[in-house]
């Protein structure tokens, strides 16, 4: 074919030759494709233009595919075939059932080896294509990991110190007493900062807000902490208050999910509140799983974040 400047090619182009090898025809291909016979012709004749051959030989009505259309045929099925995939991966992704999705979660360490897998067994259930990637981290870490794009969805702790991240929903906690039972304070049904002074303490490690406002709450009473370790997350100040190396004080919400058997949450009075929020991306679109994922979460927290 003689050599001149090309329209480009468009979906509907490779679509139409796909409908007419199928059918041996313009006319066949025109009516399943929703066309006319004019505009299905001039589109078989404005890709031969592009690849710079014929594809058919055209016999009255009928065509019949030339050399190198037999040659290029499976080539130009073969795009058909994927732009089918395509479209069918699209409705999967809006459906929120395709085995090409991946969910990006992000929560605090002491949540992934305690409340993560057992929410995350169940979502799966309705769920199973959906393969997710957990991350864990501390708060403020968190916060970038979603605001960056890492992460499709965060837990942290309100207020947020990142802008451009969107709540999708808080949930409120307060802070206990966790200690072993066996300890003398372990019976009471609550406890005051007061009693506390004088008793070995495990605290969260400095860089937490929590261990800085514990710190000032002791402060303004006139009264001293009795540190005897300091832990990085509250899985492990749990664990160390169950071994009966003093008391901690976290937040039920975390604290619950690593509750031993031997570990008794006294509630702290006046009343501690601590705040959590559910966050994504302002910026970054997100899977539409990751919608179903919040809502799971959402239910699944206020049926079991606490126990019975």
């Amino acid at each position: 074919m003689a050599n001149k400047k090309v329209q480009p090619i468009s979906v509907k182009h490779i679509e139409n030759y796909d409908a007419i090898a199928a059918t041996g025809s313009t006319s066949a291909a025109a009516a399943a494709l929703g066309l006319s016979q004019s505009n299905a012709s001039r589109m078989l004749q404005q890709l031969e233009e592009y690849l710079g051959v014929e594809l058919f030989y055209r016999d009255k009505n009928r065509l019949s595919p030339t050399k190198e259309g037999t040659h290029l045929g499976p080539e130009i099925r073969a795009i058909a075939d994927r732009l089918q995939a395509l479209r069918t991966s699209a409705r999967e992704l809006e459906a929120g059932t395709s085995k090409q999705i991946r969910l990006r979660i992000a929560f605090p360490s002491s949540l992934t080896v305690s409340l993560v897998p057992p929410m995350l067994g169940q979502f799966r259930q309705s769920f199973p294509n959906v393969s997710v990637e957990i991350f864990a981290g501390p708060y403020t870490a968190i916060e970038r990991m979603v605001v960056d794009g890492v992460a499709d969805i965060g837990f942290t702790r309100v207020p947020l110190t990142l802008s451009g991240l969107r709540r999708e929903f808080e949930i409120g906690s307060r802070n206990v007493c966790a200690l072993h039972e066996d300890h003398p304070l372990a019976s009471r049904k609550s406890l005051t900062v007061a009693e506390l002074e004088g008793h070995d303490m495990v605290l969260l490690n400095r860089e937490r807000p929590a261990r800085h406002e514990l710190e000032a709450i002791f402060y303004k009473a006139g009264l001293r902490l009795k540190p005897v370790a300091e832990a990085h997350s509250v899985a492990c100040a749990c664990a160390l208050a169950a071994a009966n190396l003093g008391i901690t004080i976290v937040s039920e919400l975390l604290a619950r999910p690593n509750l031993a058997a031997n570990l008794r949450l006294v509630p702290l009075e006046p009343i501690l509140p601590v705040n959590y929020a559910v966050i994504m991306s302002e910026k970054t679109a997100a899977p539409k799983v990751a919608t179903l994922f919040v809502r799971h979460l959402q239910e699944w927290l206020e049926k079991n974040a606490f126990g019975s």
